[in-house]
């Protein structure tokens, strides 16, 4: 432990002495745009400061004398804190395809008394986050994970912008516009344990254009204000349904989109309504559906699906798919208990509640399910298992998925003999360790079961068990609703 003090008595020297030094990396912007600190970001030879766009698992956010930023990032299950930034100061865009690496320079330290000894020297993650993005955790591209090779000290790392990058970008967004980007704390199977306190301070960040690269143009996607749907939060009546008689009441929260022309007032107009679910440890906010900014990025993909006419009008609401008392508020979903409850939460109140409260439809074939992971585990259990008397169109990404196929479709015939499904939708990435197993069985079974009017599935090559693969999984669905 005596080696451990010494790294953290000169990690916290230098650190001071970068604060009150300033940053020379930028001290050449500084000379030519009079700016009035030394560390920011370089977009070629324009330099920009530090503006916080999210946070997240960081306490003592600080910007110092000299334009630097200081915090503390914590360990949290390998979603260790960071910080995300706009890249320009205005808070426009820039097209990552016009840049070829990134430079950054940091100092950090693990913080004494709350940093596990037999950890591994600190990680970190360069995120990058398109123009849909609504945080650090929401709508990201991760561009490179890179180690320091010291417990503490000064971090100096160039990031290679991958040829592909661009081309990822646009396949999850639609467009190579990027708004900001995250340093965070990478604590994922590194020895950490949840708590573990490192001490950072980004100093510069510089994106160093390639020859000849095109100006940068803001994120434009064509549409008129009048085009684009609204968000709203709700609050709704339920109850524990785990706890039986003794159920306790309680108002739940979710997000609702309405689809552009949506008019509370003309109730002659209805919609259909979208049930979409979370994952295990998540909640209602994971898929980042917000009324701030611009929403996130599955907002934009319904209001440019639905301003071309490729996905008809539709109204979504994002629940907490945990019906127990245990559900939060904005708590994280970790009740089995709770999950395999929600049929209930369905069918007398979530569903109930938007259809007194909004223009929707009546009938089954206006209602559709899916979800993520363990959401997608209920789309097949309750939304087809409980309740295909409510729903006819499902979609399923990367399904936690339990039992056989054969005891699925078994227990559906005998529940469910007079009901069909219109849609069901499946795709899961081939590198998912966590469900991939049980994809392919219940692809084959299901794709030949006459219950099914029409049945698509999806294979993401290399895709893992995260958001990729589900933002890919609701783009691809929502064109097959409500045809």
């Amino acid at each position: 432990m005596k080696e451990t003090k010494s790294f953290l008595v000169l990690a916290i020297i230098l650190m001071v002495a970068g604060t009150l030094l300033g940053c020379n990396s930028t001290k050449a912007a500084e000379q030519k745009t009079g700016a009035d600190n030394n560390c920011g970001i370089m977009l070629g030879d324009s330099f920009q400061a530090f503006t916080i766009l999210d946070q997240s698992s960081v306490t003592e956010v600080t910007t110092n004398a000299d334009g630097s930023v200081s915090y503390i990032a914590t360990a949290a299950g390998g979603a260790g804190g960071g910080v995300a930034f706009y890249v320009k100061s205005d808070k426009s865009e820039i097209n990552i395809a016009n840049y070829e690496s990134i430079d950054i320079e940091l100092d950090y330290a693990p913080v004494e008394g709350a940093w596990n000894p037999s950890a591994k020297n600190p990680g970190f993650a360069l995120r990058i986050l398109p123009w849909d993005s609504t945080g650090i955790f929401g709508g990201y591209e991760d561009m490179e994970y890179f180690d320091s090779d010291a417990l503490s000290g000064t971090l100096k790392k160039t990031v290679v912008v991958p040829e592909n990058f661009a081309e990822k970008i646009i396949s999850s967004s639609d467009y190579d516009s990027i708004l900001g980007f995250g340093v965070k704390f990478n604590d994922y199977q590194r020895g950490n344990t949840d708590g573990d306190k490192l001490a950072v301070t980004i100093k510069s960040i510089k994106f160093n254009r390639k020859a000849d690269a095109p100006a940068d143009k803001a994120f434009d996607d064509g549409l008129a204000d009048s085009q684009r749907g609204s968000v709203v939060d709700i609050s709704y009546p339920t109850k524990d349904y785990t706890a039986g008689a003794n159920a306790s009441s309680y108002e739940k929260h979710a997000w609702v989109y309405l689809p552009a022309g949506y008019d509370a007032a003309d109730t002659a107009t209805k919609y259909p309504v979208f049930v979409l679910l979370h994952g295990f440890g998540q909640n209602e906010n994971t898929w980042g559906l917000t009324n701030q900014g611009r929403g996130g990025k599955i907002k934009g993909y319904m209001d440019r699906g639905m301003a071309s006419g490729d996905v008809e009008k539709f109204i979504l609401v994002v629940a907490n798919g945990v019906a127990s008392a245990s559900w939060g508020p904005y708590g994280s979903g970790n009740d089995f208990n709770g999950f395999n409850a929600f049929g209930g939460e369905l069918r007398n109140d979530l569903l109930p509640y938007m259809r007194a409260n909004f223009n929707v439809a009546d009938g089954r074939e206006n209602v559709a399910i899916a979800g993520l992971s363990m959401g997608g585990g209920q789309t097949f259990t309750i939304g087809i298992g409980e309740c295909l008397d409510l729903a006819s169109y499902f979609g399923a990404f990367s399904a936690a998925l339990f039992g056989t196929s054969e005891d699925f479709i078994t227990g559906v015939e005998a529940t469910f003999p007079d009901y069909n499904i219109n849609q069901l939708y499946m795709i899961c990435g081939d590198a998912d360790g966590l469900v991939y197993g049980t994809f392919p069985g219940y692809v084959d079974a299901l794709s030949k079961w006459s219950k099914i009017v029409k049945f698509d599935s999806e294979v993401y090559e290399g895709g893992t068990h995260d958001f990729p693969v589900w933002y890919r999984g609701f783009n691809h669905f929502i064109p097959m609703l409500f045809k």
